[in-house]
């Protein structure tokens, strides 16, 4: 039918319709409409308007992605690629887009294939008595029927359908529904969310099935599982999280080893493939966490019932049992169906008290052993990629933020410093790669995640800019061996602008993914690693643990023609994984950014400390997470312009601006609905000053 369809639009070069094929082909019109978006996605065809022409050999498919800092990328065989900046408008994060390569090497993009997330929230204003649709994406333009606009009123947000894939400059919205008003509590949550293509919407037959879900363990589904019921097992958290997928407990062995216990929530017991449930886990892949909002992959009754790892109530596990020798090495593992009851609900914070502050809290006097042993544990593993040089260790750019009962910010801490938080990974790093040893043990594909190593061009180039600021490192050689990267990272540590460097370099690695095949892991130096230590909010770890589900219990029945037919199902599961993993962070991303600029508009007499990250006629400034421009006409008269060098420098000084270095800057004008941020650059500072918090 493929050839058919080519055959037609080739002889018609590039000026027959929908409506054309349809006459010429045998063929429906969705059989047809699916089948043209899949040749769209494969790079067979490309539509302009509504007409459909072969794909161009001087053009590209991509995907849109951010950094971190929210700056948009074209991905194209794993590359990311810069926008032409006159072609940023009209694209969002996951759109499909085909695009060409200018003299620049950037991508100049022709038309957007496919929108994955068409829905967009948008503001009703009256502006000088006319009423105004103003979309919740910057550079987002389309057309409406007008009248809809008269059911509405100013302050109201509704939600719109936008399909650009007729045309990129003549693009159609429809009205979905309205979804409060502007000065709702928490809406801007529910803005971003619905944004990125999450929400907390259950139909009637998935609310059934969960009704039908039991709320406490039966003595039947005990048999044939280990019984860790009196184990002194606990949970460790946030305060306010309430979806606990994972316990810990560690024991000293007489022969020297630890013993870790990762007890993981069995949630592949409760939720099958095929049900309603697990069908909806498989379209939104990951559960979104915006400030104090949760947008669950599944329903808080079950992340929060009978899946979650709550204090003293029996649940049904699956443990990952790890001997940890001296020297950090994994000398015998196992991995079990077992019951437990946690003892007790941890907080972050109160452990590190403990752990870091030599301050014992309350409640925590019996589980002070433990807590010791388990931290002998991470040092253990600690260790071993230290001696290894392979893990890859980045500057932590996670904001320890305070928040208020109606979630708007309190108080930003700066850089979220845990030790806790780096006991808990280092187990569940530990957990997630024995786990994926086993499956390899087996000769088993299962779920990866992988992180391949980066373009050495790349890097080698970003090496030349830092140099170019007064840096001396060395260009790599061996792009494959972590260690040449960890070796740089721990030379640039040194340095009070490590955090900002570290993003730099975060921007030329390659994206970690889900897929079936075993890539390894780059910046985690390992040979197999994969995601089984979250499946109350993973779909990856869901489909791990279902996995491992039928190698326990039908192992027979995997013969290579059913894995085989499988693996190219859950493949296609591990793409659109990734790229909702992509929408969850950068939704994340958004509603801090939103909180913070809405705080720092309340306190424009406060200055603040902003780090320069970009350097040219515009400086380019990080500000608690919110990155800005800003013009020469917003800086101080002690800074002055070498054209020569091309930089800014201190006219008392004469210290030229560099990567990193501190600003005291004063906010002018923030506007959150677009996360811009205006400010005033009062001069430099040193380096060692003491970081203003936001605080009022």
């Amino acid at each position: 039918m493929e050839e058919k369809i080519l055959t037609a639009i080739a002889k018609e070069n590039g000026k027959i319709t929908f409506k054309n094929l349809t006459r010429l082909i045998n063929i429906n019109n969705q059989e047809l409409d699916e089948l043209l978006l899949k040749m769209k996605l494969d790079g067979k065809i490309i539509q302009n308007g509504n007409k459909y022409a072969l794909f161009p050999k001087d053009q590209y498919l991509g995907e849109i992605v951010e950094s971190v800092s929210g700056k948009k990328y074209v991905l194209h065989d794993g590359e990311k690629i810069a926008i032409a900046s006159d072609f940023f408008d009209g694209v969002i994060l996951s759109d499909v887009v085909s695009f060409r390569l200018n003299e620049e090497n950037e991508a100049e993009i022709t038309t957007i294939v496919n929108r994955v997330f068409g829905k967009m929230t948008c503001e009703v204003r009256d502006v000088a008595g006319e009423k105004k649709l103003i979309p919740y994406r910057e550079g987002i333009y389309f057309n409406f029927d007008k009248r809809i606009l008269d059911q509405f009123f100013d302050g109201d947000i509704i939600v719109m359908n936008i399909d650009p894939t007729k045309s990129i400059d003549e693009i159609n919205a429809t009205f979905v529904k309205k979804i409060g008003r502007r000065d709702d509590p928490f809406i801007d949550d529910e803005i971003i969310a619905l944004n990125y293509g999450f929400d907390n919407d259950y139909d009637d037959e998935y609310l059934a099935e969960v009704m039908e879900l039991p709320t406490h363990v039966t003595e039947e589904e005990m048999q044939d599982r280990v019984d860790y019921i009196n184990q002194k097992c606990f949970t460790i958290d946030g305060k306010n999280t309430k979806d606990m997928d994972d316990a810990v407990y560690g024991e000293m062995m007489e022969d020297g080893t630890i013993r870790v216990y990762v007890h993981i929530a069995d949630v592949s017991h409760y939720i099958k493939p095929g049900s309603r449930i697990f069908k909806r886990a498989c379209e939104k892949t990951t559960s979104a966490y915006l400030k104090n909002s949760v947008y669950h992959m599944l329903h808080y009754i079950i992340s929060n019932g009978i899946c979650s790892l709550n204090p003293n109530a029996v649940r049904l596990t699956k443990t990952v049992v790890m001997d940890i020798d001296k020297n950090g090495n994994i000398v015998n593992f196992d991995l079990v169906r077992s019951a437990i009851c946690s003892r007790k609900k941890m907080a972050y914070e109160d452990v590190d008290e403990i752990l870091m502050n030599n301050n014992m809290v309350s409640g925590y006097e019996y589980f002070k052993k433990e807590l010791y042993v388990l931290y002998d544990a991470m040092l253990r593993l600690d260790k071993r990629y230290t001696d290894r040089g392979c893990k890859i260790n980045f500057a932590s750019t996670e904001l320890d933020v305070d928040y208020n009962p109606d979630g708007s910010i309190r108080k930003i801490n700066g850089p979220m410093n845990s030790l806790t938080r780096k006991i808990i990974e280092y187990l569940m790093v530990a957990a997630n790669e024995t786990v994926a040893n086993w499956f390899l043990n087996m000769d088993l594909w299962t779920v990866f995640r992988v992180h391949e190593f980066p373009d050495a061009k790349k890097v080698n180039q970003l090496i030349e800019r830092l140099n170019k600021s007064g840096y001396n490192i060395k260009p790599i050689t061996d792009i494959e061996n972590p260690k040449a990267m960890q070796e740089i990272i721990e030379k640039l540590s040194t340095y009070d602008e490590f955090a900002v460097i570290s993003q730099m370099i975060i921007q030329v690695m390659q994206l970690a993914r889900y897929t079936t095949e075993n890539l390894g892991h780059y910046g985690l130096g390992l040979l197999a690693y994969l995601h089984f230590t979250s499946p109350i909010r993973r779909l990856a770890d869901l489909l791990v643990h279902t996995m491992i589900d039928m190698v326990f219990d039908h192992s027979d029945q995997l013969t290579p023609e059913y894995l085989n037919q499988m693996q190219e199902i859950v493949e296609d599961l591990c793409k659109h994984a990734s790229k909702m993993e992509r929408q969850a962070d950068a939704a994340s991303r958004d509603a801090l950014k939103s909180g913070i600029i809405k705080a720092l508009a309340l306190h424009k007499d406060v200055t603040y400390e902003a780090s320069v990250i970009g350097i040219g006629k515009k400086i380019k400034l990080r500000i608690d997470g919110i990155e800005t421009n800003v013009d020469s006409h917003y800086l101080a008269n002690i800074l002055g312009y070498d054209s020569k060098r091309k930089r800014y420098y201190d006219k008392d000084t004469g210290q030229h601006l560099k990567i990193g270095t501190k600003l005291e800057v004063k906010v002018l004008d923030a506007d959150a609905i677009n996360n811009h941020l205006r400010v005033k650059v009062l001069g430099m500072i040193n380096q060692k000053a003491k970081k203003k918090v936001l605080e009022p």
